[in-house]
C-alpha cells in the first residue's frame, strides 16, 4: 500500500489550487476515524486467535510497534473498567 502520492498529479488542478491557498509543502490527510477503529478491530481480533504480532503487522499493514502499542492500549482500558468496576463507579 503506498503511503504518499504527488498531489499534482492526483488532485483536480482546481482542487489542488484550493489548497495551495491554505498550506504548501507536506501536508498530512488522516483517513476516515472508522479505518482506524476498524484497523484497531481487526489487530485485537487476530491477537485474539493466537497469530504473532509479526503476521498481525504485515496483515494490519502497521509496523509491529503499532500493534504492541494498539495491545497495550488495550490492556489498560481493560484494567481500567476492572477497577471501575470494582469500586462501583
Amino acid at each position: 500500500m503506498k503511503r504518499y502520492a504527488n498531489a499534482g498529479k492526483i488532485l483536480p488542478k482546481e482542487l489542488l489550487e484550493d489548497v495551495q491557498k491554505y498550506h504548501t509543502g507536506v501536508l498530512w490527510i488522516p483517513c476516515p476515524s472508522r479505518f482506524y477503529k476498524e484497523r484497531r478491530q481487526l489487530v485485537i481480533a487476530l491477537h485474539e486467535q493466537g497469530v504473532n504480532t509479526k503476521e498481525i503487522a504485515h496483515l494490519a499493514g502497521v509496523t509491529t510497534r503499532r500493534v504492541n502499542q494498539i495491545l497495550a492500549n488495550r490492556r489498560r482500558e481493560s484494567e481500567i473498567r476492572q477497577v471501575e468496576t470494582a469500586s462501583g463507579k
